[in-house]
C-alpha cells in the first residue's frame, strides 16, 4: 500500500501519494503528475507549481522510482518555509539560492563584489541593410478585357501607378490599365462603356 502524503499546491491542500525520497525532498504523484515536495509544500517554479510527467522527470528521480539512490550526489535542501501558503503574485520572485545569498551578505562580513557589465559594440539592425531592389523589368504584359488578347505594354508609361488608357492591338477596342506592384508588375485592366 502506498504511502500518503498531504502537502500544500498552489494555495490549497492536496494529497498524493508517496513515490520517492531523496534527503529532505519527496516525489509525490496527484492527479498522473509528478511533484516534489520540500517541507510540506510543491517546489515552485516562479508563481507555478513545478510539475512533471514521467518522461520530463530528472534522472535522479526516475532512478530514485527504481530503487536506485544516488550514491553522492548532494540535493539541494530548500529552507523550509513559515509563511504556508505560499501566496502567488505577479512579482518575481526570489529564489531560495539568492534568498541564501542575501543572508550570508547580511550576517558576515563578507561584502561580494559588483560587476560591471561588459560594454559591447552596438547592433546593427536589418532594415539598415536592406536596399531597394532596382526594377528590370521593360513591359508589363495586360490581357484586353473584350477579346482577351494579351499585348505587352511598356512600363514607363504607367510607372507612377495612375490608370492610363490603352488600344487593343486586335479589337481595336480602348480600355483603362493600371500597373500595380506585386512580385513582379502586372497589369489591371478595366473594360467600360
Amino acid at each position: 500500500m502506498e504511502e500518503t502524503i498531504t502537502f500544500w499546491l498552489d494555495n490549497k491542500i492536496c494529497s498524493g501519494f508517496k513515490i520517492a525520497t531523496i534527503g529532505s525532498q519527496t516525489l509525490v504523484s496527484y492527479r498522473d503528475k509528478y511533484y516534489i515536495v520540500v517541507g510540506g509544500a510543491a517546489q515552485m517554479k516562479g508563481v507555478r507549481p513545478l510539475h512533471y510527467s514521467k518522461t520530463s522527470m530528472p534522472l535522479v528521480w526516475k532512478k530514485a522510482m527504481k530503487g536506485i539512490m544516488p550514491p553522492s550526489i548532494p540535493m539541494i535542501d530548500y529552507p523550509e518555509d513559515e509563511n504556508l501558503p505560499v501566496t502567488t503574485s505577479t512579482k518575481k520572485e526570489r529564489t531560495p539560492m539568492q534568498k541564501s545569498a542575501t543572508s550570508i551578505s547580511e550576517s558576515s562580513e563578507y561584502q561580494p563584489q559588483v560587476i560591471k557589465p561588459v560594454p559591447t559594440a552596438p547592433k546593427k539592425t536589418g532594415a539598415a541593410d536592406i536596399k531597394p531592389v532596382k526594377i528590370i523589368q521593360a513591359v508589363v504584359a495586360a490581357t484586353c478585357p473584350y477579346c482577351s488578347h494579351k499585348q505587352d505594354l511598356p512600363f514607363e508609361k504607367g510607372k507612377n501607378g495612375k490608370p492610363f488608357f490603352v488600344v487593343c492591338n486586335r479589337c481595336s477596342t480602348e480600355f483603362a490599365v493600371r500597373f500595380v506592384p506585386v512580385t513582379m508588375y502586372q497589369a489591371q485592366v478595366a473594360a467600360f462603356k
